[in-house]
């Protein structure tokens, strides 16, 4: 029996799963302006930090360097995908990188339009700023909806096991 390959380590689980409940919580179930809403918001921007940060100190593949898409990178991985065979040890891919690199952007957007519209006289109830909250809610919620897709389909196309991995940290070899 092969040993489990270690993919993702906790701090990268648990942001992940963070991220996912902040983001449907404060998309689907609060409403916005209401405090509850805003805390998450700003904890949501704290772990986006907190994740650009781990990816220059934390382990190999979760490190900025290991995903960062370059074309030599996006190549390597449609060929990967073309032959149903990515490699049991990789993290994140370099098209998923691109992927992660805009929901830091549009994370870190949304936070700053939120943290304009409650927290400054200048922007209060901005029809434009509210605007552009709901715009980057909407993009994210798009986005996520192609994140998982791909997880699937990358997942049965290339033959590799995506989500037990982001839960338990590991993928058979």
């Amino acid at each position: 029996m092969s040993k489990p390959v270690v993919i993702w380590d906790k701090f990268i689980r648990i942001y992940h799963w963070l991220i996912v409940i902040g983001f449907t919580l404060n998309y689907f179930v609060l409403e916005p302006g209401e405090a509850v809403h805003q805390w998450i918001g700003y904890s949501v921007w704290a772990l986006v930090f907190a994740r650009v940060v781990w990816s220059f100190v934390g382990p190999q593949r979760a490190r900025l360097s290991d995903f960062f898409p370059t074309s030599r990178r996006i190549s390597e991985h449609l060929r990967e995908l073309k032959n149903r065979k990515i490699p049991k040890e990789s993290g994140h891919n370099a098209v998923g990188g691109m992927l992660i690199l805009l929901f830091w952007l549009l994370l870190l957007a949304q936070g700053i339009t939120g943290f304009l519209l409650e927290e400054t006289d200048t922007f209060f109830g901005s029809t434009l700023v509210e605007n552009i909250h709901e715009y980057i809610a909407h993009s994210l919620f798009i986005g996520a909806l192609i994140h998982v897709a791909a997880v699937l389909l990358t997942g049965w196309w290339g033959r590799i096991e995506l989500i037990k991995p982001m839960i338990t940290g590991r993928r058979k070899s």
